[in-house]
């Protein structure tokens, strides 16, 4: 018997959705590879690679005591690197494989939430978001925080819809997604514990309109309860590290903190430096106002377009909950960084999605379309299509010095570090490494203890390195970025720093005597 139209026209459908959602994980998987190993690790990178040499008893004992990141990741990337090695080809393929998940799960559940077509749009956008790309070239956890939101939301959204229809328990797989996507994100990051509060108080909001939400909400409590117990140890550790002094580099939180974050999760982490000192500036500020205009623009219309109960309430009032507590949290003591945010593409992207294609009048769509698509193009411009080696080139200022006991001092700037030295270059080299310490009575992080003791770096002062200069040594100082606003603090006064000779390595500013 011949099928029948309808069954045939769902079989089509059903091929052309899913050849579409290839062709979008074929993209998200395209862009995460291009150059990702282009660039050496950077310092961040750096600790990751060589905090995983420590044994796994000591990773989830003591190690998870003193180091603020949970030990999830690292236990993940000792295996992987156990297996496939440690070039940054193979270390940071973890975060790329992650990211292509969160592109799947996006169509998922855009799927569950209001159909295919959304699902498949806010998976292209999430496939093409700069900031997303960015993180699946880091060899960090970062990248595992939009998988584990977006199972705990996946849960959410099944608890809330069994809600709306008649009473009867939700499916078992509601609270075992929310509870494993919710424990994953706590022992992801220490502010997991922040975005789980803002899903459970979210998901409340969304049962509160719900026709049955007893049964919803029982299930919703039991599975929170068993997310809790799953990151006991994780919570535990961070009530004790809430002092800690690697935490104290946090900048305060102010009025221009939801600006920056704003950029960086719509148009993107990085600012091009092939455009000269004032350039990079007017870009930087440019963007921090395309990326507050199009926020702005999606929050106002997506309260709009999105009345629904759970669309509402996942893509709206959970990440608006999970800023305003962060944000409250860093008015005493500043836990608010733009990467801890970076599942909020995952909600940003859903309600674009529903915004672009919803009820709102064109003209309005087409505006939020236009700023949204000037802030990808832009971000892709600034980091992907733009050159290589936005990090530290260690290989490069290896290569510019001399071996052997002929070579110059070497010495690291506080936040450069020395690890990149040690991890990439031979003995001769190492045994001259130094880290300068301008204020040596600040108390040091475990990166910092972990730099010294790794590299075997000899601490040295300001002073210190005046010394070596008017000992005849032949010394190169290496700053990154964030080293820089320490030139005018504590190099210009010095009498010997007129006499540099000033040089530059992509992410590095040299110094050389």
């Amino acid at each position: 018997m011949a099928p029948s139209l309808a069954a045939t026209s769902r079989l089509g459908d059903t091929i052309g959705g899913g050849l579409a959602a290839t062709a979008v994980l074929l993209l998200a998987a395209v862009l995460r590879l291009h150059d990702l190993d282009a660039d050496a690790f950077w310092k961040n990178e750096l600790f990751s690679m060589v905090w995983i040499r420590h044994p796994v008893d000591f990773l989830l004992g003591e190690g998870a005591r003193i180091e603020t990141n949970p030990p999830l990741y690292f236990l993940l990337l000792k295996g992987w690197t156990a297996l496939f090695g440690t070039s940054e080809f193979a270390a940071r393929m973890p975060s790329l494989l992650a990211g292509v998940a969160a592109v799947g799960l996006t169509m998922r559940l855009g799927r569950e939430l209001a159909g295919p077509a959304i699902g498949l749009l806010a998976g292209l956008l999430l496939a093409i978001t700069p900031v997303q790309i960015i993180f699946a070239h880091e060899a960090r956890a970062y990248a595992l925080l939009p998988v584990f939101a977006l199972l705990a939301m996946l849960g959410a959204n099944r608890l809330l819809r069994a809600a709306e229809a008649a009473p009867g328990l939700p499916p078992i797989s509601a609270p075992l997604l929310f509870a494993v996507g919710c424990a994953g994100l706590m022992h992801s990051h220490a502010t997991g514990v922040f975005a789980v509060t803002a899903l459970g108080l979210a998901t409340l909001v969304g049962l509160a309109g719900a026709a049955a939400p007893r049964p919803a909400l029982l299930r919703l409590i039991g599975a929170g309860a068993f997310a809790v117990l799953l990151a006991a140890p994780v919570l535990l550790a961070m009530a004790a590290q809430s002092g800690s002094a690697n935490i104290g580099w946090m900048p305060k939180f102010g009025l221009d903190t939801p600006v920056i974050v704003n950029r960086y999760l719509l148009v993107g982490p990085m600012v091009r430096t092939d455009l000269g000192e004032e350039g990079s500036r007017v870009e930087l500020l440019s963007e921090m106002a395309l990326g507050t205009v199009t926020a702005l623009t999606l929050i106002l219309m997506s309260l709009r377009e999105i009345r629904a109960g759970r669309p509402r309430a996942l893509l709206v009032v959970f990440p608006l909950l999970f800023v305003t507590l962060l944000a409250l949290v860093s008015l005493a003591r500043p836990v608010l960084i733009p990467r801890v945010a970076l599942w909020v593409s995952v909600p940003i992207c859903l309600a674009a999605a529903m915004v672009l294609t919803g009820r709102l009048a064109w003209w309005l769509r087409a505006a939020a379309g236009m700023l949204l698509a000037a802030c990808i193009a832009v971000g892709l411009w600034n980091n992907v299509a733009a050159p290589a080696q936005h990090k530290p080139d260690w290989r490069a200022l290896l290569a510019a010095q001399p071996p052997g006991i002929a070579g110059p001092v070497l010495v690291a700037g506080p936040h450069a570090g020395p690890l990149g030295i040690a991890f990439y270059a031979d003995g001769p080299i190492v045994r001259k490494l130094h880290h300068w310490t301008p204020d040596p009575t600040l108390p040091a992080t475990t990166a910092d203890r972990l730099e010294r003791t790794t590299s075997g770096a000899t601490p040295v002062d300001t002073a210190a390195i005046g010394d070596l200069i008017a000992a005849g040594q032949r010394v190169v100082l290496y700053l990154d970025d964030d080293d820089e606003i320490l030139i005018g603090r504590h190099l210009e006064a010095q009498p010997w720093f007129a006499a540099a000779r000033r040089g530059t390595l992509p992410g590095l500013l040299l110094f050389e005597w």
